[in-house]
């Protein structure tokens, strides 16, 4: 092995309209992937997802989730299958290894050869057909800040007979998923013992039991889908616990995959027992980046796509993930000037005062919407507050929560606007 690389795919929720619209000429590259992908949609008269990767005025992810889940699905794919050929052919950065988070496994099986764009999208597309056919129960998903034991005691406390874990990311991060009433009553109980809760955005239950006559029907369909053997010792299956030969039947993984965990914890740790200290994130957040530096501080964690909205040129993001900017950095990109530490220090307060979590649960790199749980109506509030805290109420206008994710995104955005030339003042409410 000469380098020691994974491209880690994630899964549902991970989307930004028109992830794509700011890279100019290298959207030519990129091009023929989307277009085999919308080849496919059209068969399942699904609209395409050209526009929602190339279009600014792209719909949301909340839009998407409330009128057209199935299609944004298959942008999370696209995007993803995208992302690697880009940083294959014009950033020469290939991966040794592969490993998907849930929906991710598909766009990582056809980074693996596995799959064409084109079948990868028809498999999903035929998973969303099944779940039309044996839809789960009414429900959701929910990250819960603490090991699976705890996680599940809190399962068992809240008599949530029709909820199981169904993700272990971290050591301190499990998913939950369940039933509406279940959820509810887990995540009660979760804040009365101080751990940290927050809702996915995804449209119901995966990964758990409730499931089984879903995948049963699933194994018909699946078998409907061309696919080939995988390259040998190059995707990593949570599921098997070990990497996926060409003798294994990839039907079966994927069907079995829809009621089991997911177990990226142990994936992450055994990519890293093989050599693998750079981790690249294939997809248009830094989700699953986040969680490996939480899992490894010492390995590099790259997420090009993270700054999407930020960079209107997002080949100068995409520059980090050359094989010379990995050598030579010990993390992702250059970031851009910090915030300043008394504006953090108010952005936690806000935030503490606004989600009524303790403030120690505020950390600096805690992530609004995956973290934190913040919906785009508190996300509104929340951006106003501290605006009017320090003295930048002409500023609301002006203000895109797009262009940060976390805390510490919120308060460099406030700090770059007093550096401007505004001058702090007393909160006025």
């Amino acid at each position: 092995m000469t380098s020691g690389v994974a491209f880690l795919f994630p899964g549902q929720g991970s989307y930004v309209p028109g992830v794509f619209a700011g890279i100019g000429a290298d959207a030519d590259r990129i091009s023929a992937r989307v277009e085999e992908i919308d080849a496919v949609l059209a068969e399942f008269h699904l609209a395409p997802v050209r526009p929602l990767l190339f279009s600014p005025d792209a719909p949301t992810l909340a839009q998407l989730l409330a009128s057209d889940h199935e299609r944004l699905d298959v942008a999370i794919l696209a995007t993803s299958i995208a992302l690697a050929e880009l940083l294959d052919s014009r950033y020469e950065v290939t991966p040794d290894h592969v490993v998907g988070h849930s929906l991710g496994e598909f766009a990582a099986l056809a980074v693996a050869g596995v799959f064409t764009p084109g079948e990868a999208a028809r498999a999903v597309c035929e998973r969303h057909a099944t779940l039309r056919k044996a839809p789960p129960p009414e429900g959701g998903m929910l990250a819960v800040n603490a090991d699976t034991a705890r996680a599940e005691e809190l399962i068992a406390s809240a008599r949530a007979e029709a909820s199981a874990v169904s993700a272990r990311n971290a050591p301190s991060q499990t998913v939950v998923s369940g039933t509406e009433a279940d959820l509810v009553e887990v995540r009660r109980l979760a804040k009365e013992a101080g751990i940290r809760t927050s809702r996915l955005h995804v449209p119901g239950p995966f990964h758990v039991p409730q499931l089984a006559d879903a995948s049963a029907l699933y194994a018909t369909t699946m078998r409907t889908v061309r696919m080939s053997a995988p390259r040998e010792g190059f995707f990593y299956s949570h599921g098997l616990g070990r990497f996926l030969t060409a003798h294994d039947d990839v039907v079966d993984l994927m069907v079995a995959d829809m009621t089991r965990p997911v177990r990226f914890h142990e994936a992450v740790r055994a990519m890293n027992a093989e050599g693998v200290t750079t981790f690249v994130e294939c997809g248009a957040l830094d989700v699953l980046t986040r969680i490996v530096s939480g899992t490894l501080p010492h390995a590099v964690t790259l997420a090009p796509l993270s700054e999407a909205m930020t960079v209107p040129d997002l080949s100068g993001q995409l520059r980090s993930a050359r094989p010379s900017a990995v050598a030579d950095a010990p993390g992702a990109a250059e970031p851009a000037a910090g915030a300043d530490a008394e504006v953090l220090e108010g952005v936690r307060a806000v935030c503490a005062e606004i989600l009524e979590y303790p403030l120690e649960v505020v950390t600096d790199d805690a992530d609004f919407q995956a973290d934190l749980g913040v919906d785009s109506l508190a996300m509104t509030e929340l951006q106003e507050r501290a605006l009017r805290r320090f003295g930048l109420a002409d500023r609301l206008n002006d203000a895109n929560a797009g262009t940060y994710a976390t805390v510490s995104g919120l308060a460099t955005y406030i700090t770059g606007l007093l550096r401007e030339g505004a001058t702090p003042a007393a909160e006025q409410r």
